[in-house]
């Protein structure tokens, strides 16, 4: 019983797209980029020992953690909120073989995770299998498996809403692996992050795996500090699930009615313009600042890392300008593609699915006023995160921000902007489905960023790479950003801005040649034509 549920949940996780991605793709993709571009090098001479030896071992437990706490916890939560753990329950399969299959799932797909990446090594990357510290390996890799696992159950029990869970589960999980020795392997940290990263298990199974693949080190790889560390974790999260897990959503809790106030009559008649787009703006304002989510990601996400890369490597310089001048450009970059691109897709294609976009067909509304109102929030959130970025790089890093860089970053935010809002609306136009539509939205951008000078991965990235970036509109962005807020001046980024505006109007012609070949009465509805995916 609990092998076919086991092989139920596999299924349905390969189909959620949003899952494969995090958990599967993503630390595939990592793993190729950075492989890309420090792979080669050798660590020790005559040693035949590979960069890739140290970035596969933190990358598994990347994949690890995040399909057994972040992907797990999502799964959970998004179970009971719509009820199915409810039923699951109600039903003659006993509860513990429901929670052995849903962990079961988890366990498998993180180690297969793991597995590929292994393979990945062995097949491309000339990683060496230490086959005296193997045993150790395989027992940390499923110790740490479990506690992750348990992890999940508990958070799922201790928060209310998917949508928390969801940012806690992929959230915290990002920001864990900056202090962790995932992400900036080998970084002098500052003594208090240092601390705090040691306090999590991700750092100590990471270190743990990594010592088990490391050839120089004797031994036979087991680690009994960082499993005595996994296994408390693993414990205290058992406990906290046992403790606080529910099969059924939490009831909300009760709030007191405001009193309606009273609002001066409008007179009748067409609304203005204006009144159309403050209208959907306000709208979209309140589905954004209800998503925890995706304000987490949007504003907190950009200024942590630039304040977390600016402290750990001090007064470095990234293409030729001081390091948190760098990171104020990126960090705007990446603002302008999640807010822009991935949340106006995943709120277009959230609205059709549940059919808005059908209903919004028989008011007055026209469209413009709809997709207006999106891309307006988005730069006004843009807008937002990149005003305390810049504040937290000049006054908490002394980087030079004057008056005069100000034209021409609001050019490149607003065009970014656009370009990006119109290639969001591309997507959603071929592609019918929401988790689709998000899967491909965030499996276009992320590794995008790492070829376009928004993420640095340390080293020379190859020229195949290079002309990728050079191709899509985000590297443009970045530059553009970049030129501008230099403190040594360069010329205007002219022909940056041109290649995204080229890109704008590229996607804005596919939009208009996409609508005429729809039929008449469905050219508003927002639904793709049969044949699209």
């Amino acid at each position: 019983m609990i092998t076919r549920l086991v092989r139920h949940e596999i299924a349905s996780f390969f189909r959620t797209p949003m899952a494969a991605v995090f958990t599967i793709a993503m630390p595939l993709l990592m793993t190729v980029i950075v492989g890309a571009a420090v792979g080669n090098a050798i660590v020790g001479p005559g040693t035949g020992v590979t960069v890739m030896q140290f970035v596969i071992p933190v990358m598994m437990v990347f994949g690890v953690a995040q399909g057994c706490f972040g992907a797990l916890a999502i799964h959970l939560a998004d179970l009971r909120d719509r009820g199915w753990l409810k039923r699951l329950r109600g039903t003659p399969v006993p509860a513990l073989a429901v929670l052995a299959g849903l962990i079961g799932a988890a366990l498998v797909t993180a180690l297969l995770t793991a597995a590929l990446l292994l393979t990945a090594g062995l097949l491309f990357y000339d990683v060496q299998i230490v086959w005296r510290t193997l045993p150790a390996l395989l027992l940390t890799l499923l110790a740490g498996a479990v506690c992750f696992a348990a992890l999940g159950f508990a958070v799922v029990g201790l928060v209310r809403s998917a949508a928390a869970v969801q940012l806690i589960g992929t959230g915290l999980l990002l920001a864990l692996a900056f202090i962790s020795d995932i992400i900036l392997v080998g970084a002098r940290l500052p003594a208090w992050l240092d601390a705090l990263g040691w306090i999590f298990p991700l750092r100590h199974l990471a270190n743990a795996v990594r010592d088990a693949m490391n050839p120089f080190l004797a031994g036979s790889g087991f680690h009994t500090g960082h499993l005595a560390v996994l296994a408390a974790w693993g414990i205290g999260g058992a406990g906290v699930a046992v403790w606080r897990f529910r099969w059924d959503r939490p009831a909300a809790r009760s709030a007191t009615a405001r009193a309606a106030t009273r609002r001066p009559s409008r007179r009748p008649g067409r609304p203005t313009p204006w009144r159309l787009l403050t209208g959907q703006a306000g709208h979209a304002w309140i589905g954004l600042a209800r998503n925890a989510s995706t304000a987490f990601f949007t504003l907190v996400l950009p200024v942590l890392l630039l304040t977390l890369i600016s402290l750990i490597f001090g007064g470095a310089r990234a293409s030729g300008v001081p390091l948190p001048v760098f990171m104020l450009a990126a960090m705007t970059t990446y603002t302008v593609g999640v807010a822009s691109f991935v949340n106006i897709a995943e709120t277009i294609a959230g609205d059709r699915e549940r059919g808005v976009l059908k209903r919004l067909t028989g008011t007055p509304l026209p469209r413009w006023a709809y997709y207006a109102g999106n891309l307006s929030v988005a730069l006004l959130v843009t807008l937002a995160t990149t005003a305390v970025l810049a504040a937290v790089a000049a006054l908490g890093f002394g980087a030079g921000i004057g008056p005069a860089m100000i034209p021409g970053a609001l050019a490149a935010i607003v065009l970014g902007g656009a370009c990006s809002g119109v290639l969001a609306a591309v997507v959603v136009a071929f592609v019918t489905r929401q988790q689709a539509v998000n899967a491909i939205t965030l499996g276009t951008f992320l590794p995008l960023a790492f070829v376009s000078d928004v993420f640095v991965i340390g080293g020379e990235l190859p020229g195949v790479l290079r002309l990728v970036g050079e191709v899509f509109p985000l590297r443009h962005i970045s530059h553009a950003l970049l030129a501008v807020l230099d403190p040594a001046g360069r010329p205007f980024p002219w022909a940056d801005l041109a290649v995204v505006a080229a890109w704008t109007l590229a996607g804005t012609a596919i939009l208009a040649l996409k609508e005429l070949r729809l039929p008449v009465g469905r050219r508003r509805t927002g639904h793709p034509a049969a044949g699209t995916v």
